[in-house]
């Protein structure tokens, strides 16, 4: 009987108010094990212990085959895992070159510490072109948008050699035909021997890519099974303890006034004679493949990039928006896709987070209304569902909440056009719906929403009409009735 190249037996661990409860788990070699569970379920917390990040209370701990103490697994394990995580770690100052091979640098001379770049770059041609990605060994990091990073990083997981690779929400800002490039990758990591814990939300990505699925539920393990042997339906249920029949709850309103309109909007030689309308109560979807300008294009809007061209009209008027002082003043808010580095403040509580940009709001003879102010975070807190208390600190937080608290932000400061990047990506079904529904709130009181997202079924379920970035500029703006899963993927892929 083949051996587990990991095995957990009974471990538990209480941090605060949170515990893993009886945890058994195990990886074998040549294997896809998929945890699922919601947000705030345990599924971070038992990586870390598994990573040996992070010690239990009690518990037994087997590396292929022998029976370690924790602090012997721990020095073990860490020589033989890689750990990609949701947020990229990726050092921004080099290429991606630099950074594939990092742990593996080829060197002229090994003493002096001399890297044979010339190698280095075969070796990296070598692997995007095995994969057939579309990514330039040379850029550096700082210059690649969050997709763009997340294929690195697997790739990183790919070339470590390690036989336990734990890959927490890797495919999140993907499309889907950059999916179907990174399921040869991971497949590649499975079939040279290691054994991968592999972290969703996507039901999409356990049946494409599992082999077995562990489900765990306010910190236990709920169930254990092969995938051949599940259904959709059972797995929602397993992971949220109810049926959940609508996974796009969308509202039908009628639209108003054009509230945004972009002409020939351009930026260097990345976006070209971008033009398109937003009415009042409508949500706009935006999509495209890694590197398409999706996220570019929300920059360009917010003001947070310089030398844009073109002309931008808000009810009518052109407005010139320099920088996003300019945008949040006009009425435009923007949530980007990397909530942790560009939409929090990491140092501050989540009811600081939620108030920052409405305080001119509650400000009177130069001093601010400190108890009007905080009953009004309450009130947005409590109708946005936020469970945690207002008074941690925002890292504290799980992924939807913090989510919550950055929608609750920008609704407190009465933005009337959203531009929404990935504004799903990493959370639990439960969360994305709470989403969905906050969205449709918004545009029951005529607001005009952006969404921009990699995932086009999300784009088809929620959105009004749906515009394809290809080729720099928009391929099709089209009402979501009009099209299909299949046309959109054809045309974002056109001149690849």
């Amino acid at each position: 009987m083949e051996i587990p190249v990991l095995k957990l037996e009974n471990v538990n661990l209480r941090i605060e108010n949170f515990s893993l409860s009886g945890i058994n788990l195990d990886l074998y070699p040549n294997e896809i094990h998929v945890i699922m569970g919601e947000n705030r379920s345990g599924k971070s917390l038992l990586m870390h212990v598994v990573s040996g990040q992070l010690p239990p209370d009690s518990g037994r701990f087997f590396l292929k085959g022998r029976e370690l103490k924790y602090s012997e697994y721990s020095s073990a394990v860490k020589k033989d895992i890689t750990y990609v995580r949701q947020e990229s770690e990726m050092l921004t100052n080099l290429t991606i070159a630099e950074n594939l091979f990092f742990n593996n640098l080829p060197y002229k001379n090994r003493f002096l510490k001399i890297i044979d770049y010339n190698k280095l770059n075969y070796m990296c041609r070598k692997l995007l072109d095995e994969f057939n990605l579309p990514i330039s060994i040379n850029d550096r990091v700082s210059s690649l948008g969050l997709a763009q990073r997340q294929i690195c990083e697997v790739l990183r997981a790919y070339v470590s050699e390690a036989d336990i690779v734990i890959l927490d929400e890797p495919f999140a800002a993907l499309t889907q035909n950059e999916k179907e490039l990174m399921c040869n990758v991971v497949k590649s990591i499975r079939e040279r021997g290691a054994g991968i814990f592999y972290i969703t939300h996507s039901l999409d990505d356990v049946f494409l890519l599992g082999d077995r699925i562990t489900i765990i539920r306010d910190g236990r393990i709920v169930d254990t099974r092969k995938v051949a042997d599940c259904t959709r339906d059972e797995i929602i249920r397993l992971i949220s303890g109810r049926q959940i029949k609508n996974r796009y709850p969308k509202i039908r309103v009628k639209t108003g006034d054009v509230i945004l309109s972009v002409r020939d909007l351009c930026f260097e030689d990345k976006l070209q004679n971008i033009s398109f309308d937003l009415r009042k109560g409508e949500i706009l979807g935006v999509t495209g493949l890694a590197g398409s300008g999706r996220t570019l294009l929300a920059k360009c809007l917010f003001g947070a990039v310089d030398n844009v061209k073109g002309k931008i009209f808000i009810n009518g008027s052109e407005v010139k928006i320099s920088d996003p002082y300019i945008a949040i003043s006009n009425g435009i808010a923007l949530i980007p896709e990397d909530r942790i580095n560009y939409s929090i403040f990491s140092y501050l509580s989540v009811s600081d987070n939620i108030s920052v940009s409405s305080l001119k709001r509650f400000a009177h003879a130069l001093k601010i209304n400190t108890s009007i102010l905080t009953q009004s975070v309450m009130e947005y807190i409590k109708k946005l569902n936020i469970t945690q208390d207002p008074r941690e600190n925002i890292l504290e937080y799980s992924s939807g909440n913090q989510q919550k608290a950055v929608f609750a932000k920008w609704i407190m400061n009465r933005a009337k056009i959203f531009i929404l990047d990935e504004p799903t990506r990493g959370l639990d079904i439960a969360s994305k719906i709470d989403i969905y529904n906050f969205i449709n709130d918004l545009v029951k009181k005529e607001v005009g929403v952006i969404f921009i997202s990699s995932d086009i079924e999300e784009i088809l379920g929620i959105c009004d009409r749906v515009a394809v970035l290809s080729s720099r500029t928009l391929a099709c703006n089209v009402s979501t009735k009009d099209i299909t899963v299949e046309k959109i993927i054809e045309l974002a892929t056109k001149d690849v």
